[in-house]
């Protein structure tokens, strides 16, 4: 009899295996007088399903399911989700009361199931789209202010709002947000009692004083920017496979553990990465962040989770176990050790199929929850270089979404994959004598037929059946898929970044990563388009000096309404995007001397004859600024103004992410003639650049990342300077970390008797980071003028400065990724002739 047994059967039907196991379990494992004891491996990607022909549309899921990461009004129906990495998500609404005489709600909302293993951390709480911003200490659990999408801060609710997460049950050391001033959950709402104990639970309660005057009638939408530790793909796999809450329920002697050691070495393999600030790095292959519904069954989240570490999910019957096989490239001694099939162990025919010239999907389009974007749908295009597409092959595209992987690097890799294996596409159903039984789902082996002009050619085992004839005679029937080693070549790619924080921000949108590649600040709409802003002179055309893009005063002169000012900006569109419409609206920051200024939007329409923006279309977009004064010449002293960035489409209304520049220092009535540009008295003064420091020092104190450089200014113009510190980091992420940046400038005054030396500093620092921020800039001004200072005498004069650049960090370092400063550098700008 054989020796595949049914021992896989009541397993499978355990985690809803409905195919090849659950089919032959009521059947004794017999039909038609062949024993199949083989199954397919499990988490397939689409593309290369549908080259083995075993392609199933996924499943709708159950018609009451919600789907994850929205936020759930109470009902019997709800089912409670499990969650692994960071994710953005909302919660599910389990209890409220009301106190305090009617004026506080309180609302208990259950965020996911607590996991065996890995601990949670909350980095953010959001209500609506505003960040709600925490105390410290004591108050660490209220709400102090509101963020807006466009930073604009409000504290019109401090005080109004509380919230504290708990994990695992109701005590106090159950608190795992605010991370001090713990309390026992039962002390926030009399129903919440041993009874009602929340065990084995991450949940949340919130608390809400009424307040319609500031809009606190409700909950609203609550999202919580948490992350479970556990995030690695094997113990990922283990915990759910075992776990009997929301898992499979399985016992580790139904796993094939060994195999999850080599998924765990597969995955956390670090292999390089470019962040969005252009910084190459590392990280870790494969990691799992996203959440799994339990309104499915487990054999579908088991595939998810494959899917998200391009892992294959088997049975081994010889053992009697469940068992992982990474899908990756094959090492030196397994291609040596492979099983060799030919005429001597072959059994009749070879069938060889491929996928027909029609069919060949040659560009896959990935949906993924983003994590720069509060986990929004963004999307990643993989496509065939031309080079690589057969003659006449037509455009084909696979549209798929990875659920558990929230960044575009992975994304990209698995989807390569998927497309390269896709292509291969040779697919060989063959049945080998006994002797080939010990082949298993997952190995690679060799292949020679001389009718085929296979030479010992590669093949990947997707499939294993054991027959038996009429005659007892046992035979093993395979299916093959091509191997080729190039389909696990890794890419280097470029992170998709939030919003910058300076300058002017790079642009994620719904369709891919627009890159805003640089933006001119100048007078007239003309830009020349070298990343820098010009100072001109309208009367000449002559360009007076340039300003680097970002936190820089403007001198705006009184040139009338029909040459300016305006600031313009040139773009860098995706392709394969549906914006026609682009809206900048500017938003005064400062006060104005000559009344209220208001928000105004300026619409754009791509060039004549195009439908959408694309890259073939870089539209100069010129926003006059003359809305800012009383008429066109700009009287109004408006100090500091912003500009909000986005893409529409003008049927749905669909519009991409909304970026904000930095502060932009408007100074009217102002501008530099060409003959005054000199140094230290006019335009860009001073610019130096430091070599890059790769032997920082871990730590949070801030000390010299460069030498301090000493600059004279004997003869330079009495008044106020600017002075700017550009650096980006550099190393290795392995957990949240800290950074310091900053500039400093002494400046040495001296008379006939006397040197005093008066420090001036802007040192800036940023907690808990968790991934590689964009360059990091310190702007300040510092003056000349001997009366600005207490104690230096009136009759002094500024003799020379000294500059240095410092900063400290606690990031991670390695060999390939050493703790560094790198692109420094600073300048010292004296834009006017006079301060008003």
């Amino acid at each position: 009899m054989a020796v595949f047994t049914a021992i896989g059967a009541a397993i499978a039907g355990a985690i809803g295996l409905t195919g090849t196991f659950a089919t032959i379990a009521g059947v004794g494992l017999s039909f038609a007088g062949t024993l199949v004891a083989g199954v397919i491996a499990g988490g397939l990607s689409m593309a290369t399903a549908k080259a083995l022909g075993v392609f199933k549309a996924p499943s709708l899921g159950n018609q009451k399911d919600p789907g994850v990461k929205i936020q759930l009004a109470p009902s019997t129906d709800n089912k409670i989700p499990v969650f692994y990495g960071q994710n953005h998500t909302g919660a599910i609404i389990v209890d409220a009361g009301i106190k305090n005489q009617n004026n506080t709600m309180v609302y208990v909302m259950v965020i996911g199931e607590e996991t065996d293993s890995g601990s949670y951390t909350i980095q953010n709480i959001y209500r609506g789209d505003q960040k709600l911003n925490f105390g410290t200490g004591g108050s660490a659990h209220i709400v102090q202010s509101v963020t807006d999408p466009n930073a604009t801060g409000s504290n019109e609710v401090a005080g109004k709002m509380r919230c504290r997460v708990y994990a695992g049950g109701t005590s106090s050391g159950d608190q795992i947000f605010p991370t001090t001033g713990g309390v026992s959950a039962t002390t926030l709402l009399p129903t919440i009692t041993a009874q009602t104990n929340y065990a084995n639970l991450v949940y949340a309660v919130f608390e809400l004083d009424y307040d319609p005057e500031n809009q606190l009638t409700g909950l609203d939408a609550i999202t919580f920017d948490i992350t479970n530790s556990l995030s690695e793909p094997s113990n990922v796999m283990l915990d759910y496979l075992q776990n009997s809450r929301y898992g499979a329920g399985l016992s580790s002697a139904d796993l094939d553990l060994t195999s999850f050691n080599d998924l765990y070495d597969y995955s956390t393999a670090l292999v390089p990465v470019t962040t969005s600030g252009n910084v190459s790095t590392t990280h870790q292959r494969w990691k799992i962040d996203g959440m799994l519904s339990t309104y499915v069954d487990t054999k579908s989240n088991i595939d998810k989770l494959s899917q998200s570490c391009a892992t294959f999910f088997t049975y081994n019957p010889k053992q009697g176990k469940f068992a992982v096989v990474p899908n990756r490239a094959a090492t030196t001694a397994e291609k040596s050790a492979a099983f060799v099939l030919n005429d001597d162990n072959v059994i009749g025919a070879i069938d060889v199929s491929g996928t027909d010239l029609y069919s060949l999907y040659n560009e896959i389009e990935c949906e993924y929850p983003a994590v720069i974007k509060k986990d929004q749908t963004d999307t990643v295009f993989v496509t065939t270089p031309s080079g690589d597409r057969n003659p006449n092959e037509p455009d084909n595209r696979l549209v798929t979404r990875y659920d558990l992987v929230n960044d575009n690097a992975r994304v990209e890799n698995l989807a390569n994959i998927d497309l390269r294996q896709s292509r291969i596409s040779t697919v060989v159903e063959l049945t080998a004598d006994y002797s080939a039984i010990q082949i298993d789902v997952g190995d690679i082996v060799k292949l020679t037929n001389t009718e085929y002009a296979f030479t010992d050619k590669l093949f990947r085992c997707m499939r294993t059946i054991e027959q038996e004839d009429d005659v007892g005679m046992l035979t093993v029937k395979l299916i093959l898929l091509e191997y080729d080693d190039s389909v696990y070549t890794h890419t280097d790619v470029t992170q998709r970044g939030a919003p910058g924080a300076s300058g002017i921000p790079s642009w994620s949108n719904y369709w891919g990563n627009g890159l805003i590649d640089y933006g001119n600040i100048t007078l007239v709409a003309d830009p020349d388009g070298d990343g820098n802003a010009n100072i001109v002179d309208p009367s000449t055309g002559f360009d007076l000096g340039q300003l680097p893009p970002g936190s820089q005063p403007i001198a705006l002169g009184p040139f009338g309404p029909l040459v300016g000012p305006f600031i313009s900006f040139e773009y860098d569109f995706p392709n394969n995007n549906f914006y026609d419409t682009m809206e900048i609206e500017l938003q005064p920051q400062g006060v104005s001397t000559t009344g209220e200024v208001n928000n105004t939007v300026y619409t754009f329409k791509p060039p004549h004859g195009t439908k959408y923006f694309d890259t073939n279309n870089k539209p100069v977009l010129g926003v006059p600024l003359s809305g800012l004064g009383s008429n066109d010449f700009l009287t109004a002293n408006l100090n500091l103004a912003k500009f909000s960035i986005r893409g529409k489409d003008s049927i749905t209304g669909v519009a991409s992410q909304s970026n904000v520049t930095a502060n932009i220092a408007l100074e009217p009535k102002n501008y530099v003639a060409k003959e005054a540009v000199a140094t230290f008295t006019a335009g860009v003064q001073l610019e130096d650049a430091p070599a890059a420091n790769l032997s920082v020092v871990s730590g949070t104190t801030f000390l010299p990342v460069a030498p301090t450089d000493n600059y004279d200014l004997t003869g330079a113009e009495v008044g106020d300077y600017s002075i700017s510190g550009y650096g980006t980091l550099g190393g290795s992420i392995s957990g949240p970390f800290d950074l310091g940046w900053g500039v400093e400038a002494n400046i040495k005054f001296a008379n006939a008797t006397t040197v005093t030396t008066q420090p001036t500093a802007l040192k800036i620092t940023t907690t808990n980071i968790t991934d590689f921020p964009p360059q990091s800039v310190a702007t300040y001004k510092f003056s000349t003028d001997p009366t600005t200072y207490a104690g230096v005498a009136n009759d002094m004069v500024a003799a020379n400065v000294d500059v240095t650049l410092v900063g400290f960090t606690d990031i991670g370092s390695s060999n390939t990724a050493p703790r560094a400063f790198f692109g420094m550098k600073y300048e010292i700008i004296h834009v006017t002739k006079g301060e008003k």
